[in-house]
């Protein structure tokens, strides 16, 4: 089963895992970020611990190509040199809507939301030109709830029309701009490339479980029984250099950002993956070293320190979603 695409509420912060570790989950600057609440009610499914979605309101229907294609620009830029604001400050509750030019793209994210990334790192390879706004998922400001339901991210808006879901927005990127589309025009080739990201998805679920248990040794031996079975299956699944082939494609695209996060294995004390993947994994190593030389993944990967220390502020209750904007936290 593929996990839904969105950081929302307690979606953005992982839920077991900050309640049974001392209560520990794992960019606009036109205002002054407040601080963030204590940790949220949780109140979801218990097998979607970690950045949640939901889908109480479904995706609106893309909007015409027509309508949505923005201004020209450069396609051959380098990765990422066309997105702004992808670092800027979080906006919270009380921050004004910063105004969007007409014909622009703008990516509603939080800098730790792995759904977020997915869309950004489908940005930066199809070189489109985009502002990203920070937004505070568990408290988001009134202007964007109006806009996301429960104030979810990652979100999309162009000329007032907004499209949430990851997997929707990549998608709707690829149909907007079929020049750099990172889907197969062939349908049978699509259809299995989305087949993929349905049977990649034990390591979303043995992401989601590891933060979810209490931080044991008997637990975590049953967490890394459940890692070990993701990368059998990963490494059974991969036939050539990538998912996607000869290059990375959408299966790629949509399951590193947990594969990076997966690797947080290593800093649990009671686990027994000293370094990431393990030497029963070949494939696996050598295919997370090729994606790691990826332009468009070096440009939306954050380091694991990053995420570590995300997780610890929030196990204070205390988010950072700032965690690395202004240097030294």
């Amino acid at each position: 089963m593929v996990l839904p695409g969105n950081c929302s509420t307690s979606a953005a912060l992982c839920m077991q895992f900050l309640t049974q570790l001392a209560s520990v989950a794992i960019d606009s600057a036109y205002s002054t970020p407040v601080a963030p609440s204590a940790v949220p009610n949780y109140h979801h499914n218990p097998h979607e611990k970690l950045f949640i979605s939901y889908r109480s309101v479904p995706p609106p229907a893309p909007a015409p190509s027509s309508a949505a294609v923005p201004i020209r620009f450069n396609s051959y830029s380098s990765v990422g040199s066309n997105i702004r604001g992808l670092n800027s400050p979080t906006l919270h509750p009380g921050s004004m809507e910063p105004p969007l030019t007409p014909g622009n793209y703008r990516l509603y994210s939080m800098r730790f939301c792995p759904y977020a990334q997915r869309v950004l790192i489908y940005l930066a390879k199809k070189n489109i030109p985009v502002e990203v706004v920070n937004v505070n998922p568990d408290r988001s400001p009134n202007w964007y709830l109006a806009k996301s339901p429960i104030g979810r991210v990652p979100a999309l808006e162009i000329n007032g029309k907004v499209v949430w879901e990851s997997n929707v927005i990549v998608e709707y990127l690829d149909e907007l701009f079929p020049t750099t589309t990172v889907l197969p025009r062939d349908a049978f080739e699509k259809a299995h490339q989305k087949i993929l990201v349905e049977r990649l998805s034990p390591i979303m679920n043995a992401l989601f479980e590891f933060y979810s248990s209490s931080n044991n040794q008997q637990a975590q031996r049953q967490n890394d029984m459940n890692v070990h079975s993701a990368l059998r299956n990963a490494e059974n699944l991969l036939r050539d250099s990538f998912y996607g082939g000869r290059q990375p494609g959408y299966a790629d695209y949509l399951t590193w950002p947990f594969l990076e996060r997966l690797q947080l294995l290593t800093m649990s004390q009671n686990s027994q993956f000293r370094y990431f993947p393990g030497l029963h994994y070949p494939k696996i190593g050598a295919y997370i070293a090729r994606m790691q030389n990826q332009p468009e993944i070096k440009f939306s990967s954050r380091p694991l320190t990053y995420h570590k220390a995300y997780l610890d502020s929030f196990a204070m209750g205390m988010p950072n979603y700032d965690f690395g904007i202004y240097g030294k936290n």
